[in-house]
């Protein structure tokens, strides 16, 4: 059974049913496509980390900025429960 290479139209042969049906490329052009294919996946995959490595630096940013405000906001509520019990210990003295 004979079959050309989807490349580069070369001939493949093979005795094998299953590896006539399976078999896209020659042996030369397989192993090009494969460190494609390869390539192609590891800058995916770099891509995508990227994209979450900066969706965390901005959730962390965001996350930083609300804390830095509830910590205003704590200090002042401090402040004036400090004036309040100020307040109340002198009414008790009076």
């Amino acid at each position: 059974m004979q079959k050309s290479c989807q490349r580069c139209g070369r001939r493949i042969s093979t005795d094998d049913w299953y590896s006539f049906i399976s078999t896209k490329y020659c042996r030369t052009c397989a192993a090009d496509v494969h460190r494609e294919q390869k390539a192609n996946y590891a800058k995916e995959l770099r891509r995508k980390t990227r994209e979450r490595n900066d969706l965390t630096r901005q959730l962390c940013k965001e996350q930083q900025q609300e804390l830095e405000t509830l910590r205003q906001l704590l200090a002042a509520q401090r402040d004036r429960n400090r004036v309040l019990t100020a307040e109340l210990e002198e009414a008790k003295h009076r």
